[in-house]
């Protein structure tokens, strides 16, 4: 609620005004050296500041101190100055805090300026003056900080932040009865390193690099995705640099059994130009697409920049063609004489239908040895047919070339394709940072700093929310080593982000021009897998529990040597354990089998179903992407949504059922109803009841039973009634919304 002074919410910028890097290594001095040679005696101190407009705080031998801003250091004194920052992340988080309220006070002021000259306007008419002042104070309630969350709404934001779910009654009460002092931070660090993180994080990855099953862009049945998942799942946990995932999805070779990421670019087989699109949309946060077919409208791009680029993936294919050493197979066998003599086999031993001589199938899953990433040597890409600007000729030649940023000498990398990672992912590069950080605030606050995210602008000051705030976070992304964990551990210590939800939605005309500053993050609505993980919370007793592993058999599967299936009893085992290498396993090793259900559905976590699911799933009806394009998803409200909550299987039968491993917890386990109550309310909501919520509760969890009915007909009554109660609060707006 909004009801603190000004001069309230602003107090903490003079108490929290702290340098950024107080560090204790200022005990003797050291020569430093400026970007052109000059040279100074001094003791370092510490930094303040941030991104551009950083300066280091140098203590001379008179005692005076002085700034000296570091990007005029030697190379050799950044490293030294970035060795030297803090790694606490409160330090960093309230470097973040004192930037938010910094512009938030800002805005404050100029709207009020505003607004008393707002009467003197002369190019305003009446009607426009009430409107603008209407805007104008609505704005300025917008640039109050909100009142930090209580520990029910940071639990369970955080929990749907970082794990992807609402909290289990369990975690909730282990939380909410911690006394400790750093509670918070704890456990922020320890969903951090979850496998719940780890599940979260492969949903966003997955929407933003189209992960699907089958791969390719038009689905290919018979090549497997699990690889490919599997390795996003492992760079997540193991916090692999953000910046050496990217290099590696950019030049990865072979085939995806081998080397899973070159999934990234068997995505878009056969299409290098729209790969190259999405390679620029997704990791610089820059639509090039346009450039294509024609110079870019809006942005300093031509048509020749584009191909130019393209150049650099020219030698890349994606389908290895003809002979040699790229179809032979496990054993030195020849792709097509194998196929053949194996259909043959099974022909003789009568395995194939009345007037078939080919297994398809085996010659299509044997046939996705054929799908691979390799450089030929040979520049494919040329200037289109209709090329029709003077700088280059119709189907000429193209060297490969950057259009900003730094420019790459190809005599020093094995192929284009590595220079053109290098380029991509270069902290030179003046989009790439500036891409993840904008991307990943918008995961931790439902707005990013630069919208849409997907078209960063080639000068970022005044189109940024807060620039200065930006430059930080790009900055602090680098000194990071661009750790994806620890940058989110620094946004989830700050207070902004601990702030209650904002309820007033910024304006279009405020995302536009830049002037939002959350005072808050943006309330927002759960995505298709945070809702779909959260009933999974509900409904087992570990919802973490089922994970999906298949790339270890199916690389045995395919890696196997050919030669050696001499029967068809050989060949349809074969063919058994390819169709069995996706599965879903148990922490214990055990495949998932039907009895592991919740009332008859497959109630695991959405990052291990099929990817996307079916299109009358549940997922995809609460706007789960079709992964055919970047960010597909949608979380806007439906009719069918209503009615998939108020009367479809998964909130009514399969919620509610005697399996359901809250209400069966409840109904079969000890406590009285006003105990059930209040964990009902704590696993759902993450809060307790009022007073008149429990009363109301407890009407509800009345079974109708008589006394005709056996003991375990009363229990099923009595699962009822409770699994009625748990309907109605997931059919509440609290429930949907992360507040």
């Amino acid at each position: 609620m909004k009801t603190r002074t000004l001069k309230h919410c602003f107090s903490t910028l003079l108490a929290g005004g702290l340098l950024f890097a107080l560090t204790t290594v200022q005990a003797e001095p050291r020569t430093w050296t400026s970007a052109d040679g000059r040279t100074l005696q001094a003791e370092y101190v510490g930094v303040a500041g941030a991104g551009a407009s950083a300066v280091v705080k140098l203590k001379m031998a008179d005692g005076n101190i002085i700034d000296y801003p570091v990007a005029k250091l030697s190379e050799q004194d950044r490293l030294f100055v970035k060795g030297n920052l803090p790694t606490d992340p409160a330090a960093l988080a309230a470097e973040i805090d004192k930037l938010v309220l910094n512009k938030l006070k800002e805005s404050y002021y100029g709207l009020r300026e505003e607004l008393a000259a707002l009467p003197s306007k002369a190019d305003l008419t009446p009607d426009e003056k009430v409107k603008r002042k209407e805007e104008i104070e609505r704005e300025m309630l917008m640039c109050v900080p909100n009142e930090l969350t209580n520990d029910n709404q940071f639990l369970r934001r955080i929990y749907l932040d970082v794990a992807g779910r609402i909290p289990t009654y369990d975690e909730a009460e282990a939380f909410l009865n911690d006394r400790a002092p750093n509670k918070r931070a704890v456990l922020i660090d320890k969903l951090l390193e979850s496998e719940g993180f780890a599940m979260r994080m492969y949903n966003y990855y997955g929407d933003l690099l189209r992960i699907r099953e089958g791969i390719t862009m038009m689905g290919n049945g018979d090549l497997k995705v699990d690889p490919y998942m599997e390795w996003m799942k492992q760079a997540i946990r193991e916090d692999k640099p953000y910046d050496e995932m990217v290099r590696e999805l950019l030049t990865a070779k072979g085939k995806i059994w081998e080397e899973p990421a070159v999934g990234y670019l068997v995505s878009d087989q056969g299409m290098r130009l729209c790969n190259l699109s999405n390679t620029f949309t997704i990791f610089m946060g820059t639509e090039i697409t346009c450039a294509q077919c024609h110079d870019h409208p809006f942005e300093e791009v031509y048509q020749m920049d584009f191909f130019k680029m393209a150049a650099f993936m020219g030698e890349t294919e994606t389908n290895a063609r003809g002979g040699g050493n790229m179809m032979m197979m496990s054993g030195g066998a020849d792709y097509r004489a194998e196929v053949d003599r194996m259909n043959k086999v099974l022909k003789d031993a009568g395995k194939l239908r009345p007037n078939q001589n080919e297994d398809q199938n085996l010659g299509q899953w044997i046939g996705t040895h054929r799908v691979q990433v390799v450089d030929s040597g040979n520049n494919a890409v040329k200037l289109p047919h209709d090329y029709k600007y003077d700088d280059g000729e119709p189907n000429g030649a193209v060297k490969p070339d950057t259009y900003f940023g730094d420019k790459m000498d190809l005599s020093k990398f094995e192929s284009p394709r590595e220079a053109f990672a290098d380029w991509v992912v270069s902290p030179s590069n003046p989009r790439f940072t500036i891409n993840v950080v904008n991307r990943f605030w918008k995961i931790a606050f439902g707005l990013a700093q630069i919208e849409p995210v997907y078209n960063i602008p080639g000068h970022l000051d005044g189109q940024a929310q807060n620039y200065e705030l930006l430059s930080f976070l790009e900055t602090m992304m680098k000194d990071l080593d661009y750790s994806v964990k620890d940058f989110f551990r620094v946004l989830y210590n700050t207070q902004t982000y601990q702030r209650e939800a904002e309820t007033l939605t910024p304006s279009l005309t405020q995302v536009d021009k830049g002037t939002y500053h959350f005072p808050g993050p943006v309330l927002r609505r759960m995505t298709a897998e945070q809702i779909w993980d959260s009933l999974v919370a509900l409904t087992t007793a570990d919802p973490e529990s089922v994970t999906r592993k298949g790339w270890d058999d199916y690389k045995a599967v395919m890696n196997v040597d050919f030669t050696s299936l001499k029967t068809a009893d050989d060949i349809l085992k074969w063919k058994d354990d390819w169709s069995k290498a996706s599965k879903l396993v148990k922490y214990n090793g055990d495949v998932v089998s039907r009895d592991d259900n919740v009332g008859g559905a497959q109630m695991f976590r959405a990052s291990e179903l099929r990817q996307p699911m079916p299109p009358d799933h549940f997922l995809r009806m609460f706007g789960q992407s079709d992964k055919q394009l970047i960010e597909n998803q949608f979380t806007t409200g439906s009719a069918p949504q209503v009615m998939a909550l108020l009367n479809g299987e998964i909130t009514n039968r399969v919620l509610t059922s005697p399996d359901a491993y809250l209400v069966k917890e409840i109904a079969f386990g000890k406590g009285s109803k006003r105990d059930n109550v209040d964990k009902i309310f704590l696993s759902v909501l993450s809060r307790y009841p009022t007073a008149q919520e429990k009363t109301s509760a407890q009407s509800g969890m009345r079974a109708k039973t008589d006394r005709d009915m056996s003991e375990q007909q009363k229990l099923q009554a009595e699962a009822t009634a409770i699994g009625n109660v748990i309907w109605a609060l997931v059919n509440t707006r609290e429930f949907m919304f992360i507040q």
